[in-house]
């Protein structure tokens, strides 16, 4: 009988060969997690550092508009003290000091004062010859604001606008400017550094010079940012002398530069009416060691994953091995059952590979939403914007939004905002709602500025309300070569209080009208009123005094007491006579012609 082939023992070369396949099989594997870690790494980056643009831009954006805001708020109430002065509080110099020292307490201001024709200031303390102190223009067409004793202790928001030649004794009032303390302002702004220290918000005027004494988030001693830019390493297309040139000229940009051995980012903004350039900076340097903490940790995690596989797959080997010694006693089928096993190794393999490119990719989203969280914190609805596709991402909102998107869900953009434009936003608002959604509209501003806004009422559930919507340019600063806008960030914000206080500040400035003018209406009425009742006796006195005079038989001292009493008679019903003048000039009833 013929003997039955047996499949020959494992030998020494045959074991070598399966240890050096393991090797060489747990270094492919640490190989490919530590490139597909670092290739997510660098990604992460990128996209840290494009929604940090954006993220610069708005900040910087919003916080101008509340600077901007504060120096309109100061300028209209120059205004309305101007407009509050009335004829008496001009009359001489103790009543216009008077008037002064009120509008300075009622405002709260440091200093509230007019300039003559002569140069002359005039104070609540007195007239001051100090025009030589001043840097605000002469002669002033416009509002404008500057800053008195920059870079000192003592330095002074000072802010002037022009008068219609106010008169006053023989002289004429051209200029109106009050002085307010400058860190007194600056606290009212809340120009404060982020929770983390990441982020630093500052004012600087056109030379660099720092209005609260703090450089580059505290990092520069020198007080001036211009000048320690000088000592920065930029980045890119950008350098001191384009920042310097900016600055000169009241261009918006952004920079990246190395100070101190920190990565920094700062995005700059003028200030709308001024010659300040408001700043935002971020610490990259920061955010790059947290993402690069996140990526050891990652590595670490990925290292002990490595060599669990790799010992499971020894013990795996190891048990082939054994069963290959069994097979030995086992015929030709014992060889189909062991290339069947192997088949089931390379299968798990596959599988093992493929759950580790799954969890990866689940880290990666789960790094880049916490970013973007963070990052749209201010917005209630984030969304990136194919304008070319006409296609949308939803990056951030919550559950019980009214267009019904949830996070991370696609939808066809124009169509989606038109619907909820019909749903949900007020008739008055809906044909411009619908014309600033609109991509040629979009790429036409945007052409113009990096960030346009649009504020409209909602009327949700019966409940009205106003939210802002905001378009952002995501273009990094090297991709702005390309003329074409395809992408844009969109973000809805609530703005229903603040608008709905700025709308109650107006409705108490035109109450404060309507009482001022009908307190003149009714001074007005009274002085005529009593003035032709005071002219009838006056009248008659006279006439009595006339008839008295021509009696023959009066005395020369009668004569005479009648004669003054005449005469003191008409004087006074001339005054009468010019109060009734007055009067007609106020209720419009007498032209006045200059000759």
């Amino acid at each position: 009988m013929m003997k039955s082939k047996r499949p020959r023992p494992w030998n020494r070369h045959t074991l070598i060969l399966v240890l050096l396949s393991v090797v060489i099989m747990a270094a492919l594997l640490y190989v490919s997690n530590r490139w597909t870690i670092q290739s997510a790494h660098e990604s992460t980056e990128a996209a840290v550092h494009s929604v940090s643009d954006f993220y610069l831009q708005e900040l910087a954006g919003r916080r101008e508009q509340v600077v901007a805001s504060t120096l309109d708020s100061y300028i209209a109430n120059i205004y309305t003290a101007v407009g509050m002065l009335e004829r008496q509080d001009l009359q001489d110099l103790f009543h216009l000091m008077m008037s002064q020292a009120r509008i300075e307490q009622l405002y709260d201001l440091d200093k509230f004062a007019f300039v003559d024709t002569d140069g002359l200031i005039y104070t609540s303390f007195g007239i001051r010859r100090n025009i030589q102190d001043y840097s605000f223009s002469r002669p002033l067409q416009a509002p404008e604001t500057t800053v008195k004793s920059l870079g000192g202790k003592n330095s002074v928001l000072v802010i002037a606008v022009p008068v219609d030649n106010i008169p006053f004794e023989d002289k004429l009032f051209t200029v109106c400017f009050i002085e307010v303390d400058i860190h007194r302002m600056l606290d009212s702004l809340s120009l404060q550094t982020g929770s983390n220290s990441t982020t630093f918000c500052n004012i600087y005027n056109e030379d660099g010079t720092s209005l609260t004494d703090i450089t580059l988030g505290g990092q520069a001693e020198t007080s001036n940012l211009l000048t320690a830019l000088r000592s920065a390493e930029f980045s890119g297309n950008s350098s001191a002398d384009k920042v310097a040139a900016d600055f000169a000229a009241g261009r918006e940009g952004v920079t990246s530069f190395t100070y101190a051995g920190l990565q920094e980012s700062m995005y700059y903004k003028p200030v709308k009416g001024t010659r300040w350039m408001l700043t935002y900076l971020i610490r990259d340097s920061m955010i790059s060691e947290q993402i690069k903490s996140i990526s050891e940790g990652i590595i670490s995690r990925s290292m002990l994953q490595t060599v669990a596989i790799a010992a499971f797959m020894l013990l795996v080997f190891a048990v082939i091995l054994v069963q290959s010694q069994r097979a030995n006693r086992l015929a030709l089928e014992k060889e189909t059952s062991e290339a069947a096993g192997r088949a089931k190794q390379q299968e798990l393999e596959e599988r093992l590979a493929l759950q580790n490119q799954l969890l990866e990719r689940e880290r990666e989203r789960s790094r880049v939403d916490a970013m973007i969280t963070a990052m749209a914190s201010d917005y209630r609805i984030v969304y990136y914007i194919d304008l070319e596709k006409d296609e949308g991402i939803c990056y951030r909102a919550n559950d019980n939004e009214a267009s019904g998107i949830r996070m991370g869900e696609s939808f066809p953009y124009l169509q989606t905002l038109t619907d909820y434009a019909d749903q949900n936003v007020a008739a008055a608002d809906r044909a411009g709602f619908l014309e600033f959604i609109a991509p040629d509209n979009i790429r036409r501003r945007l052409e113009q500025a990096t960030m346009i806004s649009h504020r409209y009422m909602t009327v949700i559930n019966g409940q009205e309300q106003y939210e802002m919507l905001r378009i952002a340019d995501v273009r990094m600063a090297g991709d702005r070569a390309d003329s074409v806008i395809r992408a844009v960030g969109i973000g809805f914000s609530d703005v229903d209080a603040e608008t709905r206080e700025g709308m109650a500040q107006r409705r108490a400035l035109s109450d404060a009208l309507s009482q001022a003018e009908e307190a003149n209406a009714a001074k007005t009425s009274f002085l005529s009123s009593m003035s032709h009742e005071i002219r009838t006796p006056m009248n008659a006195i006279i006439g009595l005094d006339s008839i008295a005079l021509k009696d023959p038989d009066l005395s020369e001292r009668t004569r005479e007491y009648l004669e003054k009493i005449g005469g003191s008679a008409k004087h006074l019903l001339s005054l009468i006579n010019d109060i009734l003048d007055m009067s007609r000039i106020e209720s419009g009833r007498m032209s006045i012609k200059h000759e």
